[in-house]
């Protein structure tokens, strides 16, 4: 993806505007063990990143934005998700999201297909305290699975079909067919951790029915790689999906038992008040639940449920609505762009600013403030609120 320069190329010969983007920096790698690179200040924040082996992203590579220290995302996993599941399949696989529960790897998705229709049986996966949850998108004519060695199943896998296996219990996988399916990573520490905020516990492991249909999987997963591919990814609400996902997952596949919404609490007052000062200082920003949920002292599942409840409204939802806010009072400038006002506003460029506003606001930018023109003194307030 993206550029990829030669071996020994030196930094001043990249260029940087055409480097693929992750988050708000631009990244690449001279692939050259132990090179540096240094992003000019003019196309982002200042970023360094150090190429620890020849290869042909940025997997193994760490970079440096802001002074922190982080992992690049493809390729960089220890587990059995991304690319590593890709390789064990001998597929095409793209690393969708992955979401972190607590500081720890909470949940990752990966979308996996592949064109043949033949494939020999896989190897058998490593031990992991985690599960490998397969959600079919398309039919797939033949498959079959074994753990420890012993057949389990076999059979047409149609789409919405689910498959769980404990990567503690040596699986092995042979598909026939076109295959399309998105795999969930879900560690077992972080399906106890969503039970445990629930107050309740779910069973040693994820089970469900072979042939059924999860049609709330569906619904969710559809969300998440539509949220996930968008040039302006709302990251709120890709961290919403990610906790309703695996709420899911202990619900239906687990067993837990989340209980009557009146156990459910609402924000303290210094809370709500507290997470609506960082959602409008931050408007421009890629601000995530699990950021506001610590300025609250809360988990991001916790945050999350008591804000709606608080509020009437999910926390990228008011988040957008405070975002449309503001860019009404600027539209009241008849000379400032409207590219501008979306990058002002927290929108990653113009279209998704349009989409956004027509949906909440009934009408393009442009006609709203066209319409303004029109208005009595003092209306335009009035609607702005």
């Amino acid at each position: 993806m993206g550029l990829r320069p030669g071996l020994g190329t030196a930094p001043s010969a990249i260029d940087y505007r055409r480097l693929p983007i992750i988050g708000r920096a631009r990244l690449s790698c001279a692939h050259d063990r132990g090179a540096t690179i240094r992003q000019p200040r003019r196309y982002g924040p200042e970023l360094e990143i150090h190429c620890c082996e020849t290869r042909r992203d940025l997997g193994g590579c760490t970079y440096r934005r802001g002074g922190a220290m982080e992992r690049s995302t493809p390729g960089s996993s220890s587990g059995f998700y991304g690319q590593r599941i890709a390789d064990h399949f001998g597929m095409e696989g793209r690393l969708v999201s992955e979401f972190r529960l607590d500081g720890q790897l909470g949940l990752a998705a990966t979308r996996l297909s592949c064109g043949r229709r033949f494939r020999e049986r896989t190897d058998r996966t490593p031990d992991e305290g985690a599960f490998s949850i397969l959600y079919q998108i398309d039919d797939l004519e033949d498959h079959a699975c074994w753990r420890g060695g012993q057949w389990q199943r076999s059979g047409e896998f149609l789409a919405k079909s689910v498959n769980i296996v404990d990567l503690r219990e040596d699986p092995q996988w042979q598909f026939k067919g076109r295959f399309d399916a998105l795999q969930f990573y879900v560690p077992s520490s972080a399906v106890a951790t969503i039970a445990a905020q629930h107050g309740g516990r779910v069973a040693s492991s994820l089970r469900w029915e072979g042939d059924a249909r999860d049609e709330i999987l569906w619904g969710l997963s559809q969300a998440l790689l539509h949220a996930s591919i968008s040039a302006s990814a709302n990251q709120l609400l890709i961290d919403q999906l990610a906790i309703s996902l695996l709420t899911h997952f202990a619900q239906a596949y687990g067993g837990l038992d989340i209980g009557s919404p009146a156990r459910l609490g609402q924000l303290a007052g210094w809370q709500l008040r507290r997470a609506k000062e960082i959602m409008f200082a931050r408007l421009a920003s890629d601000l995530t639940i699990a950021q506001v949920a610590s300025e609250c002292r809360l988990t991001p599942s916790h945050f999350a449920r008591a804000f709606r409840r608080s509020t009437g409204v999910a926390p990228q939802r008011y988040l957008m609505q405070l975002r449309i806010t503001e860019a009404k009072k600027h539209l009241s400038q008849p000379h400032l762009p409207l590219s501008d006002i979306a990058l002002v506003c927290g929108f990653g460029d113009q279209s998704h600013f349009t989409r956004v506003f027509r949906q909440l606001a009934g009408a393009s930018p442009g006609a709203w403030r066209r319409g303004q023109k029109d208005l009595p003194i003092g209306d335009d307030e009035q609607l702005s609120r």
